[in-house]
């Protein structure tokens, strides 16, 4: 278990000691082989957060405990065979240009002989899927690859925590994805932890059942995932939230005046927001058959987050003004959120 107790980084911005807060009392717990992801946008704290977990980065104050043993209080040597079971991999992989595949991986192993160190190299190319690219150099691959061998470096010593900060922000989605997966089979088949820095809510939804929202040098929201996602308590959550929706898109329409957002007379456009187990209630079909309307879909963003579909629709309703009102009402008896945006018939 990793635990994080009131831990306080401070930097001194300038020649006349003004400190920058960089991570300002902040107390976590991550699990044994959880995936938990810390997320903030740029400048809230959350790589220099990770970097204290191996004392890379030492705390100004604050307990850090891996498996209840206080790192602050090892001693170099010990400190330094603590952190060989903790695995980093970074945004820009880190390796070493004018090594081969094979011996950016090794380069951790060398108190192993030549022959120890090579079969565990092989082992560990064929575990994160690049066998085949031992005898390459970095400038001769992909950036999935690279990354994949970063990975393999990573786990050279047999960790047992696998910190990774911003490991995809460097990547394209297809390859994001890759990764992403890979992360997820090394959890299961190695029983790894994993800490996942990032400033994509995408990369957290896919990979991680827990995390949480830096803000400033401090955690505003933490919960799982599924909670966070569907019921964002603070701004700069539903911020994040947003950026993997295609509802935001309706600000941008509506700001642009778009004939797409246009309301005829009688007409109501509502943000139907929701969450739920049952996949297989078709709740807006339902509504137009039964309340005689015309539901016109202007954007859509379902998709299942742990299990449970999470998302929402932005419809415009039209017919009878009472059976909209009553379709409105079918919709928050079944724990939709309904938010009425326009409404030419004025809805109070």
């Amino acid at each position: 278990m990793i635990e994080l107790e009131h831990i306080i980084k401070n930097f001194s911005a300038d020649s006349n000691k003004k400190e920058v807060h960089a991570v300002n009392d902040v107390s976590l717990k991550i699990n044994d082989g959880e995936i938990f992801g810390i997320i903030g946008f740029s400048g809230a704290g959350k790589s220099t957060l990770v970097r204290c977990i191996n004392l890379l980065e030492r705390p100004t104050s604050g307990s850090v405990k891996i498996d209840g043993v206080e790192m602050t209080e090892l001693k170099p040597r010990d400190l330094y065979n603590a952190r060989r079971k903790i695995g980093m991999i970074f945004q820009q992989f880190n390796l070493m240009p004018s090594r081969t595949v094979l011996d950016n991986v090794a380069y951790p192993l060398n108190h192993l002989s030549k022959a120890e160190r090579n079969s565990k190299v092989r082992e560990l190319l064929s575990l994160v899927e690049i066998s085949d690219k031992e005898n390459f150099y970095p400038s001769e691959l992909s950036g999935g690859q690279k990354q994949r061998v970063a990975i393999a470096r990573a786990l050279a010593n047999d960790p047992t925590i696998l910190l990774c900060d911003e490991a995809t922000s460097a990547l394209d989605p297809q390859t994001t994805g890759s990764i992403l997966q890979l992360l997820k089979d090394l959890n299961k088949k190695l029983g790894l932890t994993i800490v996942v820095i990032t400033h994509e809510m995408e990369v957290v939804k896919n990979i991680c059942r827990k995390a949480a929202v830096m803000h400033a040098g401090k955690i505003i929201e933490s919960g799982d995932v599924f909670s966070i996602f569907s019921n964002p308590k603070h701004e700069v959550t539903r911020n994040f939230v947003r950026t993997t929706s295609n509802l935001s898109k309706l600000e941008i329409l509506m700001s642009e005046n778009s004939p797409m957002v246009s309301l005829k007379q009688g007409e109501v456009m509502a943000r139907l927001m929701y969450v739920y187990a049952d996949i297989s209630e078709p709740l807006i079909s339902f509504a137009s058959r039964e309340f005689d309307l015309e539901l016109n879909i202007i954007l859509a963003d379902v998709e299942i987050v742990a299990g449970v579909m999470v998302g929402g629709t932005v419809v415009i309703f039209k017919g009878e003004r009472e059976n909209i009102l009553r379709a409105l009402d079918y919709f928050r008896s079944k724990n939709v959120n309904v938010e009425v945006i326009k409404d030419a018939g004025a809805i109070k």
